[in-house]
């Protein structure tokens, strides 16, 4: 009989038939449609065959009938496999878990590397890592993409221009670029002290040099204000000024703030749904609900999953969706004309060095037009308007 295709799933056996009406036999199997194939003689009275097991109980009346012998040589299929490997079972369920454990050591962190930020940066970077889930142990595919951190510490940290973010099997790589603060060195060239901008003097603090403006004077852009030239007419001698000239510097701002304004807020309520994609096809693991909000925000964070140093087809998704809520602000003339201010300020506070200080403020045009405050404002500030100025020295001199 030809070999049936279902028969690696089937359990079956090979056995042995022997006997004087082997022909008999096989004939009757024929005539009650027992399926029996790869028949072989083996001599003259005996032969080897495959049969499943479900028809052995059919088999054994024809033996009788034909006075035949049957004995078991082999047992295959499916079922028969099962078996054998369950009577393993302390062999496969080690296994299993060893893969399993491999799976999971494959899928966390292990290595967080910084280069390019001294000890106290990466200090500060590694604790901003943490905060946001970074650390040894931690499943890779639960964290934030590498994108999303890259921004994230990189707004985080005020004393860096830049953080790339790489992630290499399990370990997660930073790069710094940190800010170049120059270091102000003490100048041992003489110099002058000159004006950088347009002010009234508003103090002086000199520390080496000979002042020659003095608090009340209007100086322009490029006034000498400490001379590097010291001592009587006839006997002068050249040093770096050094000191600070505090000036009454002036800025005007103008900023523009509607009386309506719509933008969205969260509400606090959060669904969260973790998946498999398997080629394509994405499956559910936990967090079942829809979050059919009437307005919403949906993220997504797809993370490939490893064994080992392979990439699997398989990639962990972690979905948030976030109800947002539409939010109507309406400022009266004066609570805009009052943010307008706040706004003003924060804007001129940008452009001031960290010991200039606002000494005075007023509004100098104000209207109201297509439903917005116009503002412009003006500022009084008390900042060091003393910039260093090499004097050359011709030879001879």
């Amino acid at each position: 009989m030809k070999k049936d295709w279902l028969e690696p799933i089937n359990s079956y056996v090979k056995v042995e038939i022997r006997g004087e009406n082997i022909e008999d036999f096989i004939n009757e199997c024929l005539a009650q449609n027992i399926s029996i194939w790869n028949l072989r003689r083996t001599n003259e009275n005996a032969v080897t065959a495959c049969l499943y097991t479900k028809n052995i109980k059919g088999f054994r009346p024809l033996l009788k009938q034909t006075g035949c012998k049957i004995r078991f040589i082999e047992k295959n299929g499916l079922p028969f496999w099962a078996a054998r490997m369950w009577r393993r079972n302390g062999l496969i369920l080690g296994l299993a878990g060893f893969l399993v454990i491999l799976f999971l050591l494959s899928n966390m962190v292990w290595n967080i590397n910084v280069t390019g930020a001294n000890p106290k940066t990466e200090y500060q970077l590694l604790k901003a890592a943490k905060e946001l889930g970074i650390k040894k142990g931690k499943f890779i595919f639960l964290l934030p993409n590498v994108r999303q951190l890259q921004q994230q510490l990189t707004n985080a940290m005020d004393n860096v221009t830049w953080i790339g973010v790489s992630l290499n099997g399990t370990t997660y790589n930073f790069q710094v670029v940190e800010k170049e603060i120059p270091k102000r060195k003490e100048a041992l060239s003489p110099r002058h002290l000159v004006a950088k901008k347009d002010a009234v003097i508003y103090d002086m603090f000199v520390e080496k040099g000979q002042p020659v403006v003095s608090p009340h004077q209007f100086v322009y852009k490029g006034a000498l204000l400490v001379s590097g030239y010291i001592g009587k007419e006839g006997k002068t001698k050249l040093v770096p000024a050094k000191g600070v000239v505090l000036g009454e510097t002036w800025y005007t701002t103008n900023v523009t703030i509607p009386l309506a304004t719509k933008f969205q807020t969260y509400t606090g309520n959060t669904v969260t749904q973790h998946k498999l994609r398997l080629f394509g096809l994405r499956i559910p693991i936990w967090g079942w609900k829809d979050g059919e909000y009437k307005s919403k925000e949906v993220s997504e964070n797809e993370t490939p999953l490893k064994f080992w140093k392979w990439t699997l087809p398989v990639s962990f998704i972690k979905k948030e969706i976030r109800e947002t809520d539409g939010v109507k602000r309406v400022y009266t003339k004066e609570e805009a004309v009052q943010a307008g201010r706040a706004m003003a300020k924060k804007e001129v506070r940008k452009l001031l060095a960290h010991d200039a200080r606002i000494k005075e403020e007023k509004i100098l045009r104000q209207s109201v037009s297509n439903g917005k405050v116009n503002l412009s404002m003006h500022y009084q500030v008390i900042e060091n308007i003393a910039s260093e100025q090499p004097i050359l020295i011709q030879q001879g001199d």
